[in-house]
């Protein structure tokens, strides 16, 4: 929510995955940061089992995708939720798994490699089927 500290850190795109105002969420929308040059994407994920993230993958990635692309290979995008332990990380290994081709052992290990993540059992389910049906595609090839 600091936006100079973000501007500082050259954050060109924020992914929040854990958008609303309850205490498991985080308050901020495109409104809170008009006017900052920062593009701003929100996913009104809930840290549940149930929760069926999935029908954010594919929207999550391109978001994703489009702000690295920015500036000319340049953007750099921050994908948060409101311990940055099970919700962003998902999206993250979605992400991987959608645009670079890696299993869903690969983005997981690439991922923990950068930081201490724990996406529920509900999540790593939903990332389990999406590694079955992109296996069945032939579109992982970052094993």
């Amino acid at each position: 929510m600091n936006v100079m500290r973000l501007k500082r850190q050259g954050i060109t795109h924020i992914l929040n995955a854990a958008e609303g105002n309850s205490f498991m969420h985080v308050n901020t929308n495109a409104e809170f940061y008009a006017g900052t040059s920062i593009t701003y994407h929100g996913v009104a994920a809930s840290d549940t089992d149930h929760f069926d993230i999935s029908v954010y993958f594919e929207e999550g990635a391109e978001f994703i995708e489009k702000a690295l692309a920015c500036k000319n290979g340049k953007g750099k995008v921050y994908v948060h939720c409101r311990e940055g332990y099970s919700r962003a990380p998902t999206l993250v290994i979605a992400f991987l798994m959608l645009r670079q081709g890696m299993s869903v052992h690969t983005a997981l290990a690439t991922v923990r490699h950068k930081r201490e993540i724990g996406p529920n059992d509900g999540f790593l389910r939903q990332l389990c089927r999406l590694n079955q049906r992109l296996g069945a595609d032939g579109k992982i090839w970052n094993k």
